[in-house]
């Protein structure tokens, strides 16, 4: 559904539901291969024989980012792997690399080579499929400029002055004011993913860092496409089993603060619309077992209903595309909120937020509409019924992701035979009451108030529409409102917040 984005990885509301006891574990799908060396490299294999035209996906991933970074060693986690995309060796000469990167990209779907986290590094390649030879050709590139590379000074020169270098990093923008407010009190405050090294930077010293933190057994290498099982496994060990080292000291752990009920103003330079943003913090708990699974469903059902209830009401005041809803929820770093968010121009937003705290109001007190509820039911039921021909439909580059994303996260990447009895038991518990008593249950957590518009039209500011809405919903703390964690004065942004 447009607008609506709805993270497989969600938080768990914690309660406790009678039809739900008796869990079962979730048994991971069997589909995903697996091995390990006895180095400690790790990896994992989906083979897609329905997709057999599809582009193969590697994903090298590698649990280390700026959290590993001393004061001396501010920026190495980001210009390391720029120096890998730059790194020739005897293999790879500068013709080789440069026709290798030129196949080991999809131009109809590009995505960075390399991304920097707080406490992960990933490597991506997308190659042509019936390819085995460039397949061989990309494992060599891994295993010496990546995994096991020996760093010259011409790689360090390179990697220092090359400019739109393609490597990203999560979050894309650490100066965002949301995710500053997020990081205040975290394990995360004062790193920075993508910070480059100030002044100068000796070779000795990266490679120091390089050796300590790009270990063997830290690495887990995922592959999706269709390929053959044993050459790749074979090709795996040649590549990769004489690598050495060990991790000697634990990383910290990359730990979010909670979202806190706050306003936040950004202006900003280009946009000519206003966009609101509601900020939930959401209970989390990896998901391992059916009782887990079942409750995250169930709050998700919630908030789509919450959703699909503002989406309705702008429909019936507003022409189509005056007013654009969308929700967005997500794990990240231990910690999972959700995201309701609304666009219009600045002269429209008065109008549009009273709309909003309405029929939040009014859901919190009358509930969801039952067309509504019978109208999403029948849809998850056909959607179920579908699950196998979207499985077959289900491009390598989107299930390589997930795959990704559920093990960051804890969760037990199911086989779809477990996913559809589980979700069809789910289905035929749910009723009109649970789901209004889920709905209340977000909408009694008072949210942070994200505002941003145009710099030269700036009209409202987030502290007044927050007011507005604690008046309605939160009523018991109307008086006094806290403004604590906002700013003083709004943030300008020279481009769009991310």
């Amino acid at each position: 559904m447009q607008g609506l984005k709805v993270r497989y990885i969600i938080g768990v509301v914690l309660f406790s539901v009678a039809h739900l006891a008796g869990a079962e574990s979730l048994q991971p799908d069997p589909a995903w291969q697996q091995g390990k060396l006895e180095n400690g490299f790790s990896w994992q294999l989906l083979q897609t024989p329905q997709r057999p035209n599809d582009r193969i996906q590697l994903r090298l991933a590698i649990k280390t980012g700026s959290l590993t970074e001393k004061a001396s060693e501010k920026g190495y986690s980001y210009l390391i792997p720029k120096m890998a995309l730059f790194h020739q060796t005897e293999a790879f000469p500068t013709a080789t690399l440069q026709e290798f990167w030129r196949q080991a990209a999809d131009p109809d779907m590009p995505i960075p080579p390399a991304v920097v986290s707080y406490d992960y590094t990933i490597y991506s390649l997308s190659l042509p499929n019936n390819r085995p030879d460039l397949i061989k050709q990309a494992l060599s590139w891994l295993a010496t400029s990546v995994a096991g590379a020996e760093y010259t000074e011409t790689t360090l020169h390179n990697g220092l002055t090359a400019q739109n270098v393609p490597v990203a990093t999560l979050p894309l923008n650490a100066n965002d004011p949301v995710w500053r407010a997020r990081l205040k009190g975290s394990t995360m405050m004062g790193y920075d993913p993508g910070q480059k090294p100030n002044g100068a930077v000796a070779l000795e010293s990266v490679n120091s860092f390089y050796q300590k933190w790009y270990t063997p057994d830290v690495m887990t290498l995922y592959v999706a496409g269709h390929v053959d099982a044993r050459m790749l496994s074979d090709s795996i060990s040649q590549n990769f089993s004489s690598l050495e080292g060990r991790r000697s000291e634990p990383v910290s752990v990359a730990v979010l603060s909670s979202v806190k009920p706050q306003s936040i103003d950004i202006l900003q330079e280009q946009p000519a619309q206003d966009t609101l943003s509601l900020i939930w913090d959401i209970d989390w708990l990896p998901i391992k077992d059916s009782n887990v699974l079942l409750r995250y469903w169930s709050s998700d059902l919630a908030r789509e209903a919450v959703y699909r209830s503002l989406q309705k009401a702008f429909n019936q005041k507003f022409n189509q595309g005056e007013v654009v809803p969308g929700l967005d929820c997500r794990v990240q770093y231990q910690k999972a909120s959700c995201t309701l968010t609304v666009t219009a121009a600045p002269e429209k937003m008065a109008a549009v937020t009273d709309i909003v705290a309405s029929e939040l109001a009014s859901i919190n007190q009358n509930g969801i509409a039952a067309e509504l509820f019978d109208d999403m039911l029948k849809e998850k039921q056909v959607q179920l019924s579908q699950l196998f021909a979207a499985y077959a439909r289900t491009s390598t580059d989107v299930l390589i992701s997930q795959r990704l994303i559920s093990q960051q996260n804890g969760v037990v990447d199911i086989a779809p035979e477990q996913y559809q009895r589980l979700r069809q038991a789910f289905l035929a518990s749910q009723s009109l009451e649970h789901v209004n008593m889920e709905a209340r249950r977000l909408l009694s957590q008072e949210a942070a108030f994200v505002l941003a518009q145009p710099k030269d039209k700036q009209l409202m500011d987030a502290e007044q529409i927050r007011q507005k809405f604690t008046k309605v919903l939160w009523p018991q703390i109307a008086a006094p409102v806290s403004t604590e964690a906002a700013p003083a004065s709004p943030v300008e942004e020279k481009s769009t917040a991310q």
